[in-house]
């Protein structure tokens, strides 16, 4: 599955790549030493590629 910004909001890749991160790390916090925290933190790693990666591809 690819996520690309739409054509017409070149903001949708960093606002997507931020709730991804926040979200990611807030996961990560709450469920401390479970499969909650794998979870989370592989949330925030996808979140921190997509800042990195998506705004390269226009």
């Amino acid at each position: 599955m690819a996520f690309t910004a739409r054509a017409g909001n070149p903001d949708t890749a960093s606002v997507g790549g931020s709730v991804l991160l926040a979200v990611g790390l807030v996961v990560a916090f709450f469920g401390w030493w479970s499969w909650w925290t794998v979870a989370g933190l592989v949330v925030a790693v996808a979140g921190a590629l997509w800042l990195t990666v998506a705004p390269g591809d226009e």
